[in-house]
């Protein structure tokens, strides 16, 4: 009977699931050592596109993990973790100045008996040390992802009209850890061992993950859900029924929302440009639209009205088209209006309304403020806040906070953050960093330290600038603490205070984006990537790095779309060059290496 009724579970967890992933790993595990991988992750709300190592022996052994994570409900934040025995996680949310999703960029992480450390284009971000540390001793293999989590207060709200969704992977490496003996990494103490380019599925290296799943993963991998096309390993997330590298469904408005007199339109997937910037797709009663603007997601369009007051609140998009050539022929939106809060805002982050302080809140388009993810914590009534009279704020928390967003017009503010620590009482239990508006105004924080527990503690900023209508506060856990729930970063309350109003209107989106040359270093050929969402003059040449022109590539005008460039290099010696790009009078170089 014990037999059957475990054999019913796992049939049932594995066929309820409407969703399939997809997840490739090594044949063989590692035991220390510098992991590679250059990957484009998928975007959208709800879902998770990884690189890791994991030990699969466990529970024979302990539980072992490392991850790089990226969230697709997040623009400027990449995930960091370490899982260690009971599955403790030590994570860092970490603030990115880049927009992950938009192009391939390299993470690393190199894992010693003293440290773990992760890298972004080979540049060192985060370091964990420590007993946590010292407990990965068992080899792990590589893996990677693409998932959809029920938890969503780690990854923000599934919406399952985004589905297909593409992770690309162009390579993974690994070098072995050789301390004293190495030629590359940290201090030279590791050594190439292999690196696959993924021009075919080898099997002697890699096995895919099917029919397989676990508790709290909305989706089933199965293998179908795998491709190899053009040097890139595609991870896929799928419904049950259209599996695979094939998109069928038609671009679904998710949003729309007023911004005086710019409307922004949230689309379910990447559209193609010419369509989503064509002025006649688009339908509002009483507003003529003027012009339109793409955002480097591909998402996201900005239209601008004759009008700033709206007679009609439903809004008719035709002929949406996606990279797979689906057309959708009509969609019906109703538009969020917005509803100012004033110039002095206060929000009790983690709790109800309480007099002038707000109540908490998701964020979302109808909100002028919340926060993307988190989670809410409280201590009794009889806890007795100190150097406050507000207690009842001060006993509520938001934790696990990577950021929160408010919305305001263009202006200068002063702004207040306040905590209380109500759930650690060592100094070093939990530390963070600060980021408003993409600047780091705090590292490690630890409120402990500062205020000791219970105690209400604050910190002022002045002079904030803020010119695209949104203000953002990212927070990023140097030490994460113990738990899911009390844990990672925290905020008790905002406070938001106008000082001085600006006359910039929100900031306009990038109408064209140059990604990087690739591959580089490069022989021979190199492709140059553009984007753009309006007609664009454009020069691309090439010079030597003493600054003498080699070739012009192009020079001339392009269309709204994609455009691929090419330099044909096999007139060139090898050595170092610029790309220099001129679009629209801006002007920009990336150097790129030629090897024969």
């Amino acid at each position: 009977m014990k037999t059957i009724f475990i054999i019913t579970i796992l049939f049932n967890l594995i066929y309820s699931r409407q969703y399939r992933g997809a997840e490739l790993r090594t044949v063989d595990s590692f035991l220390y050592g510098r992991f590679d991988a250059r990957f484009k992750p998928a975007q959208g709300d709800g879902l998770v596109s990884s690189f890791f190592t994991y030990n699969d022996d466990n529970p024979n052994t302990p539980w072992a993990e490392i991850d790089v994570e990226v969230l697709g409900v997040y623009s400027n934040v990449v995930d960091f973790n370490t899982i260690t025995g009971g599955q403790a996680s030590h994570i860092r949310q970490h603030y990115v100045d880049f927009n992950p999703h938009l192009d391939f960029h390299t993470y690393s992480f190199e894992w010693t008996p003293e440290y773990v450390a992760w890298f972004i284009d080979d540049l060192e971000v985060y370091r964990q040390t420590g007993a946590h540390v010292d407990s990965l001793y068992v080899s792990q293999k590589i893996m990677m992802n693409i998932w959809n989590p029920v938890y969503a207060d780690w990854v923000g709200a599934w919406n399952s009209d985004i589905i297909p969704r593409f992770s690309y992977y162009d390579y993974v490496s690994y070098s072995e850890y050789t301390p004293g003996e190495g030629d590359s990494g940290t201090d030279s103490n590791f050594i190439f061992s292999w690196k696959d380019d993924f021009d075919a599925f080898d099997y002697n290296r890699w096995e895919k993950s099917d029919d397989h799943t676990w508790g709290g993963n909305q989706s089933l991998f199965i293998d179908d859900n795998i491709f190899f096309e053009n040097g890139n390993l595609i991870l896929c997330l799928t419904n049950e029924d259209d599996i695979g590298y094939i998109d069928i469904n038609p671009p679904k408005v998710l949003w729309a929302r007023q911004n005086e007199n710019t409307l922004t339109v949230r689309y379910s997937e990447e559209v193609d440009i010419s369509s989503g910037v064509d002025l006649s797709n688009y339908s509002l009663s009483g507003v003529s639209f003027i012009d339109a603007f793409m955002y480097d997601d591909q998402r996201t369009v900005q239209l601008t009205m004759d009008q700033f007051n709206l007679s009609s609140t439903a809004m008719g998009i035709f002929n949406a088209q996606d990279d797979s050539d689906n057309i959708a022929s009509t969609n019906i939106v109703w538009i969020d209006i917005p509803e100012p809060l004033g110039d002095t805002i206060k929000i009790n982050t983690g709790g109800g309304q309480i007099g002038e302080f707000l109540q908490d809140q998701v964020w979302g388009s109808d909100k002028e403020y919340g926060h993307l993810a988190g989670n809410f914590q409280f201590v009794t009534d009889a806890i007795d806040i100190q150097n406050t009279d507000n207690d009842d704020i001060y006993r509520s928390s938001l934790n696990r906070v990577a950021l929160y967003k408010i919305r305001v017009k263009p202006g200068t503010y002063s702004l207040t953050l306040s905590f209380s620590e109500n759930h650690y009482d060592n100094i070093g239990d939990r530390v963070f960093d600060i980021f408003i508006e993409g600047n780091q105004v705090v590292e490690g924080l630890d409120v402990f330290d500062n205020a000791s527990a219970f105690s209400l503690y604050t910190i002022n900023f002045n002079n904030i600038e803020v010119l695209d209508g949104i203000l953002d506060i990212h927070l990023s856990a140097d030490i994460y603490g113990v738990g899911y729930s009390a844990a990672g970063t925290f905020i008790n309350a905002i406070e938001v205070m106008l000082e001085n109003s600006l006359s910039a209107s929100p900031d306009v989106p990038r109408v064209f984006s140059l990604h990087k040359p690739y591959p580089n270093p490069f022989n021979n050929t190199i492709l140059i990537p553009m984007t753009s969402s309006i007609k664009s003059d454009v020069v691309i040449e090439v010079f030597d790095i003493s600054g003498r022109k080699i070739e012009t590539i192009f020079n001339g005008q392009i269309q709204p779309g994609k455009k691929d460039f090419h330099w044909n290099a096999n007139k060139a010696s090898s050595g170092i060059y610029l790309i220099h790009s001129l679009i629209n009078g801006e002007s920009s170089y990336e150097k790129i290496m030629l090897i024969k």
